[in-house]
């Protein structure tokens, strides 16, 4: 499973150096257009109109009301710490409305974040990450310090680091954007990855009570994990699947900005079952056969 792990790190770098990362402006910097419009436009020629006219790389992504479906918009982004004037604006919407006059384009919003805030935001979500593992080491060193807590704590939180990378390196690899539904999924990891964790940490505490202090540790863990196993996997399968049903629906109904949000989760969710399972107790077992607790 390390090696898996290992092999999901290594693809991440590839594809950050191949194809980088997908920021959304909210922390690189940038703006955001929405425009409403009805029949069919195809997205690649709002892209060549967009760039002709801000002179810039632009990103269209298309969004569909889930109760309206005749409500359907398309967004133009442009990132890379570039803004754009009421000038460029006024712009951009009457060459929109010239190239596509039957299909009744009205602008919805307009959204700039200048690159030193959407820096700041950025910093406070690792701020608000890091807290929160900070966390997690003290709860889970303090609930199983009678079996070495603190190690417990340390080992729980690098089975959520890899949780972390797996749901980083979905966003990479399939080029979602990373906007705060990132942060959002992170900390949802870090939470439900956890509460697995912690089932199969208390199942080793009482079957150390039960079997024996003098019993190898490792032995204490495999027992403990062949009784927690069966539960973790299928609470993450039910959940793996409700995830899945958001994502179908999201996709059938053009929720476009709800794919940032379900795969990494996803993907996360499996990595915690696993990482939970496979990782942090047996290399918190290793640990203590080694050096005692």
């Amino acid at each position: 499973f390390l090696i898996a792990y290992g092999i999901i790190i290594v693809a991440c770098i590839v594809m950050i150096f191949v194809s980088g990362i997908n920021l959304d402006i909210q922390f690189a910097g940038g703006s955001q257009a929405t425009y409403s419009y009805t029949g069919d436009i195809k997205l690649n020629d709002i892209e060549s109109v967009a760039q002709e006219v801000l002179k810039t790389d632009v990103t269209v992504s298309e969004s569909a009301s889930y109760t309206n479906k005749s409500d359907t918009k398309f967004i133009i982004s442009v990132s890379n710490n570039k803004t754009v004037d009421a000038k460029q604006t006024d712009q951009l919407l009457k060459a929109l409305e010239e190239k596509f006059k039957d299909n009744n384009i009205e602008q919805v919003e307009i959204i700039s974040v200048a690159a030193s805030v959407g820096t700041t935001f950025f910093l406070k979500c690792l701020v608000a990450v890091a807290i929160a593992g900070v966390l997690v080491v003290i709860y889970v060193a303090f609930r199983f310090r009678k079996i070495g807590g603190w190690s417990a704590g340390l080992f729980s939180l690098i089975g959520l680091v890899l949780d972390i990378i797996t749901a980083f390196a979905t966003c990479v690899i399939f080029g979602l954007t990373i906007d705060a539904s990132f942060i959002t999924v992170i900390l949802t990891l870090l939470g439900y990855s956890l509460n697995d964790t912690i089932v199969i940490f208390d199942r080793v505490r009482e079957n150390k009570r039960i079997m024996g202090g003098d019993t190898d540790i490792r032995e204490i863990v495999n027992v403990s994990n062949n009784e927690c196993i069966s539960r973790n996997v299928m609470t993450t399968l039910a959940t793996f699947l409700a995830i899945i049903t958001i994502l179908v629906v999201a996709e059938l109904n053009g929720l476009a900005t709800l794919r940032s949000l379900s795969i990494p989760l996803a993907f996360g969710l499996v990595s915690g079952s696993v990482s939970s399972i496979c990782v942090a107790p047996i290399l918190w077992g290793l640990y203590v056969a080694k050096k005692g607790p």
